[in-house]
């Protein structure tokens, strides 16, 4: 019989709405994955295919993140499907073409550890 494993949750998750960025996302998921690297914490990629054409999805793979797909054309729709897919406490979102130096990473994670409660935010 086999013993469920429990896997840690990432402590943060970048998030990427991506329709038809075959070409930009293995720069911009290299530089990612480099930030990452550098950082203590533990993160993890998801790229939100939305409804792409091309090889997003397949590129985005290839390039480590994890793939769920919106098929409704809609910048937001694609975010908020990547948010509900994501399992860390934080949520970066990233468009496909930003390249993110390790130092804004680092200062962006930084200050939401520092500020986040565990309570919900309310406005």
């Amino acid at each position: 019989m086999l013993a469920r494993m429990d896997v840690v949750a990432p402590d943060y998750s970048i998030v990427l709405p991506a329709y038809n960025e075959e070409a930009l996302l293995p720069a911009t998921l290299g530089r990612l994955r480099d930030a990452m690297a550098a950082s203590p914490l533990r993160g993890e990629l998801v790229v939100c295919d939305n409804n792409s054409t091309d090889g997003t999805a397949r590129a985005a793979g290839d390039a480590g993140a994890r793939v769920v797909f919106e098929p409704v054309n809609q910048i937001s729709r694609a975010r908020n499907t990547g948010a509900r897919a994501a399992r860390g406490r934080f949520l970066v979102f990233v468009d496909a073409d930003t390249l993110v130096p390790a130092p804004l990473l680092h200062e962006a994670l930084e200050v939401l550890a520092m500020s986040w409660s565990g309570e919900p935010v309310t406005y």
